[in-house]
Formats: C-alpha cells, sequence, structure tokens
C-alpha cells in the first residue's frame, strides 16, 4: 500500500535548506501542498491525505499492471527507485489537538504547553511532545545525512499507522563506518589455509557432500581488511560501487548508530532512538528484510534471504553446512556467532552419541541373565524365601518377596554398568575438547569476520536509566544533592548521570535476597513432590499388592508421576521467575544495556539450574542416603521418606531426568514457532480487508512479522546451555542424552532459521565477537560435572558396592551379591512398630505344599506351637478367615504384642486373641526381613560397609584427579590460534602496511611534482618579465 510523503515537498523548507530537497511525485506532492500553510499537526511528520487526493491515489492504484504492482510490493527504495531503505520507523495515529496545542506544536517549543491560562489535557500535552520530539529528530536527520520518507497512515494496513522510510547517504555511511570501527577490504586475500575435510575430499577426488552451492550473483569474496578511514578511502577495495560497498546489514548498523546520536529536543542530553522508543514517540524501528523469501517457479535466487531460506532452512538440506558467512552479512555477527556455536555444538555431539549407542548397546547386552549380575539373585526362584523383604511404608505396607523387582532389576542395568563408567569420564573429557576447539573456531571467525581487537564504541546510558535518574535529580531541592547523581568522565570530558552507591548496593543485597527465596521455593516444590511420592506410595502399594511385581509397578508409577509433576512445576515457575526477573533488573536500575544484560542472565541462569537440576540433585545424592534403616527411618512429620528401590535409584533417576530433558525440549520446539507464529497470525487478522487494487509493500509485510527483542537470543542461548548440563552434568545416568540433545539441535537449527527469515523482523545487525559470558557458563558447567559423575558413579551407582563384592567376598561357593549387599532385620522388632502384613499379601505370599487343594499362607513371623500350646489343639496355619481375625486383632493395637500374657484358656472360636504365660506373643524372634544397604539391626555397620565406604571416595579421587588432569593436557597441547589464522594476521598487517606506505610515496610525489610544476611556473614568469 503506497502513498508516499516526501519530506522535502514545501513542507519543511528548512530540510530544504539542509540539501535534502527532492521532488514529490504525484500524491505527495498533492499532499505536500495541501500543508503549505507551514502548520505542523501530526502531519508534522506525515501530512494526512485529502480525500481528493485519496481519490488520485485509488485512480492510480487501480490504473497499475500487475507487474507494476509486484515491483511496488516488492520495493526497498524510496519512491525515486534509486535511495535504498535502510530503516524503517512507526508511530500511531494520534487524536486531533486542541487549537491551544497545535499552536504550541506549531511553535515547536514544549516549554509553550506550560503554564497556559486554559491548562492542556494530560493526553492533549503527551500527544503534543511526541509529536514537537518527532519533529525535532526527523529535521536533525538531515543533518547527520539521514533521508526520509512518510507513508499516510490511511494507506497502511490498519488505517492508524505512519511509516517512515529512512535513507543514510554514502558519506554518512562511511563517516559512521570510521566511528564504528568497521574494517572494509584492502586486497584480495591469497592465503588459503584449507582444512582437514578439504584436504580429505581434494584427495579422494570427489566433492565434498555438506559444501552448499552458491550462485555465482552471490558469492563472497575474501579479502584481507583494515579499519576504515575516511582520508584514506581511496585505500578500500570497491569504494566506487557506493551501492555494494557496504552490505545491507552494514548499511542498517551504522544507520541505526547514526540514529542514537541524533538529538530530538534542545538539551543536549535528549539524544537518541532509542529513548523515543521508550517514551511511545516512535513505536517500531527496524530494517526491511531483502524481499520476499521465496521465488516464482523458474526464477532464480537472488538474494541472501532467498540464498538462506532455500540452503539453510531447509529441512532437504539439514545435513549442509550452515552457510555462516551469508547469515553473518544479513543478520550481522550476533545471530551468526550463535549459528555457528549452535552448529559447532551440535557437530561435537556426534561423536558423543556414537559412543552413547554403543554404551547402550552393552546396557543390552546385560538383559541376558548370564550377564546381569542382579538377574542371577533378584529372579531366582530358590532364593524365594531368603529375600523376604521389609516393608516400604508404614501403613498398609507389608512384607515382600525380592523376587517381585525381578523385571526392573535386569533392565537397571541397563544405565547401571561398567560401560557408563567409561562413558562418565569420557564425557568429561568431550566437555573439555568441545571448549578448547570451540576457542579455537571462534578465533577463526572473529579473524574472518573482522572482529579481533574489536572494541565497541563508547555504550550510551539506557533511556530507562536517564529518565527516571532525572526525574529523582528535579525532586532535588539543593545543589549538593543533585551532585549524587552525576560524576564526571575524564575520557569524554563531560559530567554523567550514575545511580549513587547508596542506593545500588541496597538493591543488590534485596535481589540476591529474593533471589536465595526464590530458590528456596524451589526447594520446597521438590520436597512437596517428595512428600506426593512417599503420600501416594503407600497407596499405590496397596493397590498393587495382589499383582505378581507389584512393588515394583508402584515404584515406576510413583517415579513417573513424580517426575511429570516436577516438569509441570518447573514449567510454572520459569514463567513466574522470568516475570521477577525482569522486574528485579528493571528495578535495580542499570545504567548501561549490557550491565542489565549481565545481572538479567546471572538471575535466570541461577534459577533455571535450581529449577531444572534440584529434583535430579535429590535422587542422585539424597534419596538413597536420608531414608534411615528399619526401626529408625527418617520422616517428614508422621511421613517416612520413601526409599531407594533394592536395584538402587539409577533407574529412577534415568526416568526422572528423561522426563524433565525430553519434555523440555518438545515443549520448547513447539512453542518457540508456536507462539511467534500465533502473534504473526493474530496481526495478519488485525489488518484491515483489503482489495484487489491495494499494494501490500515490504516495510507493511515486514511490520506484520514480530519484533526478535533484544533479549531475543538470551532464551536460545539460555536453552541450549541448559541442556548442555543434561547432557554433561548426568550423563551417567542417561547416555542416551547426547542423542537427544543432537536430535533437538538439528531441528533447532531449522527452526531458529526459519523463524529468522520468515517469522520474525529483521533485526538490527550488532557486532560481537564471541558468545560472551555464557563460555564461563560452560566452563563452570563441564569441570562441575567432572565432580558430579564421579559421585553418582560412586554414590547412586551399583558399581562401585558390586565391584567390592567381586574382590573382596566372592567365592565359588558365595556368589550371592543381594545376600551381601541387603541389611538383615528382625521381624518381630518392626512388627511391635506397627508393619503388620495384611492378610492379601499373606495370600498372595502363600506357599503350595504338594500340591494341596488349600493354600498355606506364609507367615513366617506367628508362633503356631505357641498358638497350639494355648488352645491344645495342633495349628499349622491360619485360613483367610483366620488370619483376617488375627490380623484385625493385633493391626493398630501394638501395644497387646507387648502385653500379652494369658489369663484364660483360649478355645477355637477365640483363637486370635490367644496368650501364654509369661509377656512372649506368639511371634517368632527368629524371623527376618531384608532391606537394601549395608546396615544390619539396631544401625550396626558391618565392616564391608567401611570398605565400600573407602573404595566409593578412592574411586572419586581417582577420577576427578584423571580427568582433570588429562583435560589440562589437552588444553595445554591445543592450541587458541589456528597457525592458518596466524599467517593470515601476519600477511594482512603486511599488507596494511603497504598501502599506507604506497600512499605516503604517493603523496609526496605529488607534492614534488607540485613544487616542480610551481618552479617551472615561476621561472617562465621571470622570463617573460
Amino acid at each position: 500500500m503506497s502513498g508516499n510523503l516526501n519530506v522535502t515537498d514545501g513542507l519543511y523548507p528548512e530540510l530544504e535548506e539542509a540539501g535534502t530537497g527532492v521532488k514529490g511525485i504525484g500524491f505527495e506532492a498533492l499532499a505536500a501542498g495541501e500543508q503549505s500553510n507551514g502548520k505542523m499537526d501530526d502531519a508534522a511528520t506525515a501530512p494526512s491525505a485529502t480525500s481528493e487526493s485519496i481519490e488520485l491515489l485509488e485512480e492510480r492504484k487501480k490504473s497499475m499492471t500487475e507487474n507494476e504492482k509486484k515491483l511496488k510490493e516488492q520495493t526497498m527504495f524510496f519512491d525515486d527507485e534509486r535511495r535504498r531503505i535502510d530503516f524503517v520507523l512507526t508511530y500511531s495515529k494520534e487524536d486531533d489537538l486542541s487549537e491551544e496545542a497545535q499552536e504550541a506544536v506549531d511553535a515547536g517549543d514544549e516549554s509553550a504547553l506550560e503554564g497556559r491560562s486554559s491548562p492542556l489535557s494530560s493526553t492533549q500535552k503527551s500527544h503534543a511532545k511526541k509529536m514537537i520530539k518527532r519533529h525535532t529528530f526527523l529535521k536533525n536527520m538531515a543533518k547527520h545525512g539521514l533521508e526520509y520518507e512518510i507513508q499516510d497512515c490511511c494507506e497502511s494496513p490498519d488505517r492508524k499507522t505512519y511509516f517512515v522510510k529512512v535513507h543514510a547517504k554514502f558519506d554518512a555511511l562511511l563517516s559512521g563506518a570510521e566511528e564504528l570501527l568497521l574494517r572494509m577490504p584492502i586486497r584480495p586475500n591469497t592465503i588459503h589455509a584449507k582444512t582437514y575435510r578439504e584436504r580429505f575430499f581434494d584427495g579422494i577426488k570427489l566433492k565434498d557432500p555438506m559444501l552448499v552451492d552458491v550462485p555465482e550473483s552471490l558469492e563472497i569474496e575474501d579479502y584481507f581488511t583494515a579499519p576504515f578511514k575516511v582520508e584514506r578511502k581511496d585505500l578500500f577495495h570497491g569504494i566506487e560501487d557506493e551501492a555494494k560497498f557496504f552490505s545491507t546489514a552494514q548499511r542498517s548498523q551504522v544507520t541505526w548508530h547514526i540514529m542514537h546520536n541524533i538529538q530530538y529536543a534542545k538539551d543536549e542530553d535528549q539524544v537518541g532512538i532509542r529513548r523515543l522508543m521508550s517514551n511511545g514517540t516512535f513505536n517500531h524501528v527496524f530494517p526491511l528484510h531483502e524481499g520476499s523469501h521465496t521465488v516464482d517457479k523458474g526464477e532464480e535466487v537472488n538474494t541472501d534471504r532467498q540464498f538462506l531460506y532455500y540452503n539453510w532452512y531447509h529441512p532437504k538440506k539439514f545435513y549442509k553446512d550452515q552457510p555462516l558467512d551469508y547469515v553473518r552479512r544479513y543478520f550481522g555477527e550476533k545471530v551468526a556467532i550463535y549459528f555457528a556455536w549452535v552448529g559447532f555444538y551440535t557437530l561435537f555431539l556426534v561423536p558423543a552419541t556414537l559412543v552413547g549407542m554403543v554404551v547402550m548397546l552393552y546396557g543390552l547386552s546385560t538383559l541376558v541373565e548370564s550377564r546381569n549380575f542382579l538377574a542371577r539373585d533378584y529372579c531366582n526362584e530358590t532364593y524365594r524365601e531368603l529375600f523376604y523383604m521389609c516393608p516400604l511404608c508404614d501403613d498398609g505396607c507389608d512384607f515382600w518377596y525380592l523376587l517381585d523387582t525381578c523385571l526392573f532389576s535386569r533392565a537397571s542395568l541397563l544405565f547401571d554398568n561398567g560401560a557408563t563408567v567409561f562413558f562418565a569420564g569420557f564425557m568429561a573429557l568431550w566437555g573439555v575438547l568441545f571448549l578448547e576447539f570451540w576457542k579455537r573456531r571462534q578465533f577463526q571467525l572473529q579473524y574472518d569476520w573482522d572482529m579481533l581487537g574489536f572494541e565497541d564504541a563508547e555504550e550510551r546510558a539506557r533511556p530507562e536509566f536517564e529518565q527516571k535518574i532525572k526525574r529523582y535529580v528535579k525532586k532535588c531541592k539543593t545543589a549538593e544533592g543533585k551532585k549524587k547523581f552525576k560524576v564526571y568522565n575524564p575520557v569524554l570530558e563531560r559530567n554523567e548521570y550514575i545511580q549513587p552507591a547508596h542506593w545500588f548496593w541496597p538493591k543488590l543485597i534485596l535481589t540476591f535476597s529474593v533471589l536465595t527465596s526464590m530458590v528456596l521455593v524451589v526447594l520446597g516444590i521438590v520436597i512437596s513432590v517428595l512428600i506426593y511420592r512417599v503420600a501416594i506410595a503407600g497407596l499405590i502399594y496397596r493397590a498393587v499388592s495382589n499383582i505378581s511385581g507389584g512393588p515394583s509397578v508402584a515404584d515406576l508409577f510413583v517415579s513417573i508421576s513424580g517426575a511429570c509433576l516436577q516438569l509441570v512445576a518447573i514449567i510454572i515457575m520459569n514463567k513466574v521467575y522470568e516475570w521477577l526477573a525482569y522486574r528485579l533488573t528493571d528495578w535495580e536500575l542499570h545504567r548501561t544495556q549490557t550491565e542489565y544484560d549481565d545481572s538479567f542472565t546471572i538471575k535466570m541462569y541461577i534459577f533455571q539450574f535450581a529449577n531444572f537440576y534440584s529434583s535430579l540433585f535429590y535422587i542422585a545424592f539424597f534419596k538413597g542416603t536420608l531414608v534411615g534403616y528399619p526401626g529408625n527411618y527418617t520422616r517428614i512429620g508422621s511421613l517416612r521418606l520413601d526409599e531407594c528401590s533394592t536395584y538402587g535409584c539409577m533407574l529412577e533417576l534415568t526416568i526422572q531426568l528423561g522426563i524433565i530433558f525430553v519434555g523440555k525440549q518438545l515443549l520448547n520446539d513447539c512453542t518457540e514457532l508456536g507462539i511467534p507464529l500465533a502473534k504473526r497470525i493474530f496481526r495478519c487478522l488485525m489488518r484491515k480487508e483489503q482489495t484487489e487494487e491495494d499494494v501490500f509493500t515490504r516495510w507493511e509485510k515486514d511490520f506484520e512479522l514480530v519484533p526478535v527483542g533484544e533479549q531475543g537470543l538470551f532464551y536460545e542461548y539460555l536453552e541450549l546451555v541448559l541442556q548442555y548440563g543434561f547432557v554433561t552434568i548426568f550423563v551417567a545416568a542417561f547416555p542416551l542424552a547426547p542423542f537427544f540433545a543432537l536430535l533437538n539441535n538439528i531441528i533447532e537449527i531449522r527452526l531458529d532459521a526459519f523463524k529468522f527469515l520468515t517469522v520474525f523482523r529483521r533485526p538490527v545487525a550488532v557486532r560481537y565477537q564471541d558468545i560472551g559470558a555464557w563460555y564461563g557458563i560452560l566452563d563452570v558447567v563441564s569441570k562441575f560435572s567432572v565432580v558430579t559423575n564421579a559421585w553418582l558413579i560412586a554414590v547412586t551407582s551399583s558399581f562401585i558396592p558390586h565391584e567390592v563384592f567381586q574382590y573382596q567376598y566372592q567365592t565359588e561357593t558365595n556368589n550371592n551379591y543381594a545376600d551381601w549387599s541387603l541389611g538383615t532385620f528382625n521381624t518381630f522388632s518392626l512388627i511391635a512398630e506397627g508393619s503388620f502384613p495384611s492378610p492379601i499379601t499373606a495370600d498372595l505370599l502363600f506357599v503350595d505344599e504338594n500340591e494341596q487343594d488349600t493354600d498355606v499362607l506364609y507367615l513366617p513371623f506367628v508362633d503356631f506351637a505357641c498358638l497350639s500350646n494355648q488352645t491344645g489343639k495342633p495349628i499349622t496355619n491360619f485360613t483367610q478367615d483366620e488370619y483376617q481375625e488375627f490380623f484385625n486383632t493385633y493391626k493398630g493395637n501394638e501395644s497387646l504384642i507387648f502385653d500379652f500374657h494369658a489369663d484364660s484358656q483360649c478355645d477355637e472360636d477365640n483363637r486370635a486373641n490367644c496368650r501364654i504365660n509369661g509377656t512372649k506373643p506368639c511371634f517368632l524372634n527368629s524371623t527376618v526381613c531384608r532391606f537394601r544397604g549395608l546396615v544390619n539391626e539396631g544401625g550396626v555397620r558391618p565392616i564391608k560397609n567401611y570398605e565400600t565406604l573407602i573404595a566409593r571416595l578412592a574411586f572419586v579421587i581417582l577420577f576427578e584427579h584423571i580427568i582433570f588432569i588429562l583435560g589440562g593436557i589437552i588444553a595445554f597441547i591445543i592450541p587458541d590460534v589456528p597457525e592458518g589464522v596466524q599467517n593470515e594476521i601476519k600477511r594482512e598487517k603486511l599488507l596494511a602496511l603497504e598501502a599506507v606506505q604506497t600512499r605516503h610515496a604517493e603523496g609526496k610525489a605529488l607534492d614534488v611534482e607540485g613544487e616542480a610544476s610551481g618552479q617551472e611556473e615561476q621561472g617562465e614568469g621571470r622570463t617573460s618579465i
């Protein structure tokens, strides 16, 4: 939809004087003529079209051919089709001003809005101030070499948005490039150090299948570069071609820099487009995408956007290298370095995935009973009565057989075997290699992308910071109070606003307190889920008590449901804390955007770390150690902590980690694309209905896209750094983590590429030297993972106890690991505490003697001789009904067990209440149950417990020292700077020096010729005289 208003057709004669006058065309000239009275309403930045001019415009649109309409829709130029649009600003149509407000606006003085006899409303005053600032800003743009055109709101898709199209003159771009220290080409690069991959394919005479085919028209030539200087501009290659010397990303970057330095009010501190964005003077600021991302059938790719769409995003090219040089040329270094890091990380996951798959194959081989030491004992029917296990909870949980855990104990060695120990060490070294080789890759990119030694221009204060500080300054009544908010900058030789230290430090302390409180809330949620698991465990155990393998089924259900609850809690808390982190960071009032970003990053990562990993740390390191033992269980109130299964906590940790890790990735992949697409669809629905004659221009299409936002890439980094934690910190429990990470990242790269090319507005190109603070976080996580995996294997895994048993205790006659690893406790003492087997369990554990028709209940703790002696009748077992009566008598009345003396003769009808003389009840003291742990009755720790503890500590120390020493050796051996890059840097410095020397030599030669010519002219003059 076109209808552009040129800024210099008699509307602002002062701008014509600045040398930016361009003749209006069609509607623009008509619209400008309407405003020839010189008054300034909201069309002081865009004069409104009259009904007459709109009719002319409609007639012109109807007369346009399809080809003209298509060209108009795809154009990236002003109406003269010569000046490229480098930026687009938008602002909304506002209500008409009153006469008093209009007078102040025409005068262009904000002070005229104050102290009037009839005060203006706050809305009128706000609108008038915005119009004055907007007019002043656009007027001053011309002084900085920027030209603009305005499209009237009646021609916008929503009929209320003005579009300001900005073009930077070539001289302005040159000056901005010098200020930003942009490095521009000087000579072709004649040095090319081939990579190992290039040498390999050259050696076998085959084309590298992963290379992207680039059209000749879009090829990027490699040049040596030097910091741009206007006074030496003739030394730079391509300077004569004004249209191609700067890439579109560089043009937008320089234009953005220029707009940051344009004053919009009388006060010299009132500078920059960011402030105008923050106060609503302009609503949106964005550079244009390069036309459509697709091409019609039969047409060729001719823009970087189209090339990236078909060769970067397209799913068919998933195996191809990312065209990072083109990503950098189109989006700038900040976006390119992110995709370079993601691609490098994804490529490095390939060997980790392959080794992880081998480890999983080894784990699958342990399903065979001959290779599964747990299954040999746990699934052995002959050991059935030997392993009569203690109850798993207090109320309603019964004694049970170890045989019931056969299936899951067999499966536990899938992830808990000797190969995972190797894999943990491998991944620790993998993390070292990844970071070291990334440093080399990053240095290569820094050189290729002219980021070596890059120093940002002086970073301005955030508009939000200065606005709030100024409010505080205005409130100060004394000069001494105002001085607290200013400090002298000796470098820039000017006073700058600051936040007093006595304001900032209390905020920092309070923020730390809030962060600590939120981490405690996360731990509280972990405890809440733990209480849920404890509470639900008893119900599930009772519900499945009549099912074979019931305890294992209950453990699995409790683990999965607990993990799902934890995932839901993580997602909710993420949203809550994200909101809180933004509010806290805003409240801290950081001066620069870098300080703001760093503060926000630290808050978010610390919280996310606690949120995602806290439940995993509990299962891995505390669940199996804090439970206590029969007769002395650890409790939360009256609830007993749940314990690890007899085969350990490793399988439960794997389930928890898998659900949180994979569930988080699936959710992120859906929301990352779904939410931006939903926003874009909503914008399209809000658009007014179009007619066939309407022209939907490039800037209008880009306006409907979703803004990236200043924190856009932060969440991408955060997601992958958290993923890196899952891949490294608990990898011993989940060898498939690298595989799922690799699969996710392959999809992630394409989804992100799709978003940046089709869903998001084109971001402003920003120079970035590296991945910033994220490298330090990755380094800490890598080192921390060595410690966690060492303790995970030592404490959680059954690897160390089994090794102690195998080398210290196992003999030909003693090869029962289950018997060695389980503690022994007296059944009578547990019954006295309330752990009483129900009739259902007693029936389930019956022994079928001689294939009799009647089931014999398994009641090893009942002294039937005592009952026979008391009743005078032979009693060898109870029927189901008889045991039910016996159970009802004692369950809930455990005091009867200790007050067990008979005053009367028992008869057959009252046998459940029979007592014998003395204080001993009719229970057997000799019956025992087993408990997972190297502890016996009364908490006695046998010598094997201390031997195992020593072995665990020795493993941790040995593992950590070996990995850290090998990691240090690797870091020392691998140089940070590739040799080829070193040679290219030396060559570039030499060429830059030669260019300067040549320039000086040419200058001296010109001076000598000038002097000789002058002397000759003087000689001729003397002769003629």
